[in-house]
């Protein structure tokens, strides 16, 4: 996880050696409701941001090894008011693939918490060596102005090249050209209107409004509620997020349910005669995993997340 910092201890390194370490950066560009804020004191060059470290890292890290990474968020390049970035420090080979680690910066006045994420990994002139999905809530709420470092694991199964030389390599955002839209509105069926009362209804919409924004065109499902029933089956109710600009009607559904650990938990195909979802509208709809399709009988659902399969 930390194998960039070998290079780090021993000899106090430079400002300019921090930087020929660091990858060029990918920024994101300051959301349009982050500009309006108050600017924060800064130089004109931009927001200096400073270690943060995840209790998980806090744990695992020397006095030696906090001190050099305290010392390398200081040295990063300055950043722009207001953005999300990603600095790559270093891709080494993993069991699984390769492991690439980086510092997510955030240079607003606010803390944020991210959701799931494409990231690609670039190199030579450009060109695509893999993309993966990453869920980067596990990094958990980034202060403001300030730089966390987190290590992701590129599966080998994503791979789009193989037998190439990884030089002068980047990390980055997917960064497709398409704006970002808060599909607040919350859809509810009728037989559902009927069946809750004004707090669970409110409740519900609050949720759809206080969710980060997704992609223009990207469908998301977002895990709300989980609970046994008396016959042992999981119920799982979700919030299924249709940023498009066009009405989504789903026949049949595949999912799978993932605790904690990130064990699968229960997999199944669901029927759902028709289910629409309206453009730039939120629906919760109610997925029940029968006894028969449960993998895991004693799930750790402090945290759990349901999704599509893929491939």
């Amino acid at each position: 996880m930390l194998s960039f910092l070998k290079n780090l201890l021993g000899n106090t390194p430079t400002p300019e050696e921090v930087r020929q370490q660091v990858q060029e950066e990918s920024i994101l560009p300051a959301a349009t409701e982050q500009q309006d804020q108050p600017q924060t004191q800064n130089t004109s060059s931009g927001v200096v941001t400073a270690l943060s470290l995840h209790e998980s890292w806090e744990s695992k890290l020397s006095t030696q090894e906090r001190y050099a990474l305290s010392f390398m968020a200081q040295e990063l390049e300055p950043l722009a008011e207001g953005n999300i970035s990603l600095a790559g420090t270093s891709l080494v080979p993993h069991d699984a693939g390769i492991e690439v680690t980086a510092f997510v910066r955030n240079s607003s006045d606010r803390p944020v918490n991210l959701g799931e994420t494409t990231l690609v990994v670039l190199f030579g002139d450009q060109q695509l060596f893999t993309r993966q999905l990453f869920d980067l809530a596990e990094i958990g709420e980034i202060p403001p102005r300030s730089a966390r470092p987190w290590s992701f694991v590129f599966k080998r199964e994503h791979f789009l090249q193989v037998d190439v030389l990884l030089v002068n390599w980047k990390i980055a955002f997917e960064m497709a050209q398409k704006k970002m839209v808060l599909p607040q509105q919350l859809e509810l069926e009728e037989s559902w209107i009927k069946a809750l009362s004004d707090e669970q209804k409110n409740s519900l919409i609050e949720l759809a409004k206080g969710l980060p924004s997704i992609k223009e065109g990207e469908v998301n499902i977002q895990s709300v509620q989980i609970r046994r029933d008396d016959t042992g089956a999981l119920n799982a109710m979700l919030l299924i997020r249709n940023g498009s600009a066009q009405s989504l009607s789903f026949e049949k559904l595949p999912l799978e349910l993932y605790d904690a650990t990130g064990e699968k938990v229960a997999e199944g195909l669901f029927e759902l005669e028709s289910l629409t979802v309206n453009a730039n509208t939120s629906k919760p709809w109610l997925f029940i995993f029968p006894p028969e399709s449960i993998h895991k009988q004693e799930p750790d659902f402090s945290r759990w997340k349901v999704g599509v399969p893929q491939g």
